[in-house]
C-alpha cells in the first residue's frame, strides 16, 4: 500500500497528451483551449456611455447647455461638444469628442430653447473608457483554459469565431459482479442495482470526455477480459468499478496482467477508495476503482480526473480552501488520509454532514464538498482551519 501522495503522483506522471482540433464556438463550451486567444480591438471601442444622459464637459455643469444632438446606441456623433453645450446620449454610445462628462438624465433639468441644465452633484464622469476593458492584442484567454460559457461571450466580443481545443478523452466504463443488475431492473435476492456507472458516465460528461459503458462483467475471467480488451481498443482510458479488492472474485488485476498492462499500484492509503489499481499500456490508462460508490465517485474527482486534465493540457484547478471546523471532529483509526462529506455554514465554516462509510453515496446529495483529513491525524478542534475540497 503506497501513500496517496504518491498515487497521485504517479498517475500525473504517467498521463499522455491528447491531439487538438479546431471548433466553432457552439461546440467550445467545456473544452481545453490549446492555442491562446488575443484580441483584434479595444473594448470598449470608444469612450462610451455608462448612463442615459448628456455628455458635456465638466466644467460647464454649473452653467446652461445648448443641446446639440442625441446620440443612440450604434450611432457615432456627429458634432463636437465645445462650451455652453451639450448631446444628449443613451447608455453604450459613443461620447461626443470634447466632452468628458455624463451626467444622468434624472440629474438634468429641460429648459425652453433646447436647453439643459445639471441639478445634481458632480461626481463619476459615467464613461467607461476606451481599451479599459480589453486592449488590442491583449490576450484574453489562455492555453489550459477550460472555456467556460462566460469565456464564449468573450470570445465573440473579441471577433474569434473559431477555437482550437484538445481532443476530448474516450473513456470506457465496466463494472464487475454478479450482484449487480442494471438501475431499470428490480432486485432480487442478494442483487443490487448498478449505480457507478451511471455515476461514472455522468462524472465523465462533467470533465468534458466521450464515456462509453459496456455494461456488466460477470465473476469470470471470461468476461472480464472480453469486455476489457473491446474498451481499451476503442477508448483513452478505461474505468472498471469493482473486483479489484483481494477476494475470491476480485479478478480485476489478474486480467490486467493478462492483457500486458503494467500494474502501478493496488492499494493507497485513503479512505475511501483503498483499493484503487492503476495500470497503464501504450497511451492507454486503466484505473480499478473500489466497488463502494463513494470510493468510486472520489477516487474520479481526485485521481481520474487529474488524469483527464493532464491529458487535455488543462493547467486551471479547482482551489482547495482553508475553512473554519463547525464542530469537533474524531476517528478512530487515522493510518490513511481521509475525507468526510461536508455542508458550508452561513459562518463560513465546514460542518461534516451524517456519513456512514463508502456505501452512503446518499450523503453526497447534500454535501458541498470534502474536507481532508491528513494521515495520522484522530482529532480536529471545532474552530481549526481545515481543508476542503468543492465537489
Amino acid at each position: 500500500m503506497i501513500t496517496f501522495e504518491e498515487a497521485y503522483r504517479i498517475v500525473t506522471e504517467s498521463s499522455f497528451r491528447l491531439g487538438k482540433e479546431v471548433v466553432g464556438l457552439k461546440e467550445a463550451a467545456g473544452r481545453s483551449l490549446m492555442v491562446a486567444v488575443r484580441s483584434d480591438m479595444d473594448m470598449p471601442p470608444w469612450n462610451k456611455s455608462a448612463v442615459d444622459g448628456y455628455a458635456c464637459r465638466h466644467e460647464d455643469l454649473g452653467h446652461e447647455l445648448t443641446v446639440l444632438e442625441t446620440v443612440a446606441a450604434g450611432a457615432m456623433p456627429a458634432m463636437e461638444v465645445v462650451p455652453g453645450t451639450c448631446s444628449r446620449i443613451m447608455t453604450g454610445a459613443a461620447v461626443p469628442a470634447g466632452a468628458d462628462y455624463v451626467f444622468m438624465l434624472e440629474n438634468s433639468e429641460e429648459l425652453a430653447g433646447g436647453r439643459v441644465r445639471f441639478t445634481g452633484r458632480p461626481g463619476n464622469d459615467n464613461i467607461a473608457r476606451a481599451g479599459e476593458d480589453i486592449m488590442k492584442d491583449q490576450t484574453v484567454l489562455r492555453a489550459g483554459h477550460i472555456i467556460k460559457p462566460q469565456d464564449i461571450a468573450v470570445l465573440a466580443t473579441v471577433g474569434t469565431t473559431q477555437v482550437t481545443v484538445s481532443c476530448r478523452p474516450r473513456v470506457g466504463v465496466i463494472s464487475t459482479g454478479n450482484e449487480l443488475v442494471e438501475p431499470d431492473q428490480t432486485p432480487a435476492g442478494a442483487q443490487i442495482r448498478n449505480s457507478n456507472s451511471s455515476q461514472l458516465m455522468a462524472q465523465i460528461a462533467r470533465a468534458g470526455a466521450i464515456g462509453k459503458y459496456y455494461g456488466i462483467a460477470r465473476d469470470d475471467e471470461e468476461s472480464i477480459t472480453s469486455l476489457m480488451k473491446k474498451a481499451l481498443e476503442e477508448n483513452d482510458v478505461l474505468l472498471i468499478s469493482g473486483g479489484v479488492s483481494f477476494g475470491d472474485f476480485d479478478l480485476v488485476p489478474r486480467v490486467m496482467t493478462s492483457l500486458g498492462l503494467r500494474i502501478h499500484f493496488d492499494q493507497v492509503a485513503m479512505q475511501p477508495g483503498k483499493p484503487l489499481t492503476f495500470c497503464t499500456g501504450e497511451k492507454k490508462a486503466v484505473f480499478g476503482l473500489p466497488g463502494n460508490p463513494v470510493s468510486t465517485f472520489l477516487q474520479f474527482e481526485v485521481m481520474v480526473r487529474t488524469f483527464l486534465d493532464r491529458m487535455t493540457g488543462v493547467t486551471e484547478h479547482a482551489p482547495v480552501l482553508q475553512m473554519p471546523l463547525a464542530t469537533d471532529y474524531s476517528r478512530k483509526r487515522a493510518e490513511r488520509l481521509s475525507w468526510i462529506p461536508c455542508t458550508i455554514t452561513p459562518a463560513g465554516e465546514a460542518k461534516p454532514v451524517e456519513y456512514h462509510g463508502s456505501a452512503h453515496i446518499s450523503a453526497l446529495t447534500g454535501a458541498w464538498g470534502v474536507i481532508t483529513i491528513p494521515r495520522g491525524q484522530s482529532w480536529i478542534q471545532k474552530g481549526e482551519m481545515v481543508s476542503v475540497r468543492q465537489i
